[in-house]
């Protein structure tokens, strides 16, 4: 077996100490981790070696609900993703803080994930305390909190027995706990860290959650903790999973401070939508070992490479880079070497057309008739309005406007895309096409 191949899982496990640890991610971050648990090479498994993941554009946009763009998602994920720091405690009092993932890019068509070295025993080799999780589940959450209640809850259904309570678990959780375990209390804080050292044994989760600032909290009411948090993740896990649940709130004098789960088994309503993800997902595991070879040596890609290589000095390995940065879409990679072919003065044959690929294709060209005046005056006007200093100007603008308060409820609340991945993580244009987007659907609240 090539030691770079993956590991062949349709499921993953994770042990109880990895399900209830604490960090801050977002639901496309937990989706996209999720998969590439199951595609940990074998190598892995030996002591010392890294943890590497490798995913591909086409296997991702399916599983993780269709986005715009995969390689928008994948640029910002590759970003957000290695800042996270995840509490880990072993049960006994004691605890591990450490980045979650070390790595992550994206080149030539693959987006690769490196796993701190500390998760090796929570994720490979498990012989007991843990638990295990279905892809085609995981992948179909709208909400990450839906994604970590059912992360948290599944751990204990193991208990269930059906004569007892018909099959109840009864589940309960300190409610400033429960907040940094999904994700509603920023636990990349360094404030935070600092207190957990300085609690000990002891870890105070009220006194944690209120060192935070206003900004590292969401929904801090039970009102709205009930109603945008724990009240759309039962519906979602009822239509969704394998299991349901009721709760209630227990008061700790005056102040709601825990929370009570009454878990149940469940049969999913949209069994048929988990039916076609799992038949997916059996499909691209059978392509995996694929993936590990050069696109030349599969022969329903042979006839591209009879067609383009020598073409305007096109050779076999731009083609497998060409394939690979389609997502392995050949009539993507034909339509941008056509859109080559058309433009004139290309200084980078080959880099022109895989910023196409990663367009999606471009579909129009601009003309300019005239005087060669009129020509260098047009471009000298698109270069400026394209301008890297023109898209933050006009981003700045943008975040003085009156309606942008009502724009960043809606983005965080319903895309899950915060104001510091708008204002730090994607690009200005990208942030401005976001309001553009959003001013066109009608302005729609949270």
């Amino acid at each position: 077996m090539n030691q770079y191949e993956p590991l062949e899982n349709l499921s993953l496990q994770k042990s109880n100490s990895l399900v209830s640890a604490k960090y801050k991610s977002s639901l496309v971050e937990n989706q996209i981790m999720a998969i590439a648990l199951t595609r940990i090479e074998v190598n892995a498994t030996e002591e010392g070696a890294p943890i590497v993941a490798k995913l591909w554009p086409g296997e991702l946009k399916r599983l993780i609900g269709d986005p715009t763009n995969i390689y928008k998602t994948l640029k910002k994920v590759s970003k957000t993703m290695t800042g996270h720091t995840m509490f880990l405690e072993d049960g006994k009092g004691n605890f591990k803080a450490f980045a979650v993932v070390n790595n992550a890019d994206y080149i030539d068509g693959v987006f690769t994930v490196e796993f701190n070295k500390n998760l090796r025993e929570h994720v490979l080799g498990l012989e007991r305390n843990y638990t295990s999780f279905e892809l085609a589940v995981l992948t179909q959450f709208k909400k990450n909190s839906s994604f970590r209640i059912y992360e948290l809850l599944k751990s204990h259904l193991y208990k269930s027995k059906p004569s007892v309570n018909n099959g109840r678990v009864d589940v309960e959780y300190n409610i400033s706990e429960l907040r940094f375990m999904i994700g509603l209390a920023n636990g990349d804080d360094p404030s935070v860290k600092n207190a957990m050292a300085g609690m000990g044994n002891n870890i105070d989760w009220d006194v944690m959650y209120s060192k935070l600032d206003k900004k590292d909290k969401k929904y801090e009411t039970w009102f709205d903790f009930q109603r945008y948090v724990i009240k759309p993740a039962q519906e979602e896990l009822e239509e969704k999973s394998n299991l349901r649940f009721d709760y209630e709130g227990v008061r700790e004098g005056r102040r709601m401070g825990r929370i009570r789960f009454f878990v149940y088994p469940n049969n999913p309503m949209n069994k048929e939508v988990i039916d076609e993800r799992r038949e997916f997902i059996d499909e691209e595991k059978a392509k995996t070992d694929r993936q590990y070879e050069l696109p030349r040596d599969l022969p329903e890609y042979r006839p591209l490479y009879d067609e383009f290589v020598g073409h305007n000095d096109i050779s076999a390995e731009d083609m497998d880079l060409l394939i690979k940065q389609s997502g392995y879409d050949t009539d993507l990679v034909r339509l941008a070497i056509s859109q080559a072919d058309e433009q004139a003065g290309i200084d980078n044959y080959i880099g022109w057309i895989v910023a196409c690929i990663k367009a999606g294709g471009y579909t129009k060209t601009e003309v300019v008739e005239g005087s060669h005046e009129k020509a260098v005056a047009f471009k000298n006007l698109h270069d400026a309005a394209n301008s890297d200093d023109t898209k933050k100007r006009v981003w700045e603008n943008t975040k003085k406007k009156e309606d942008f308060e009502i724009f960043l409820a809606y983005e965080e609340s319903v895309k899950q895309i915060s104001f510091i991945e708008l204002d730090e993580i994607l690009e200005p244009a990208e942030s401005v096409a976001e309001y553009i987007a959003w001013r066109k659907a009608g302005k729609p609240t949270a």
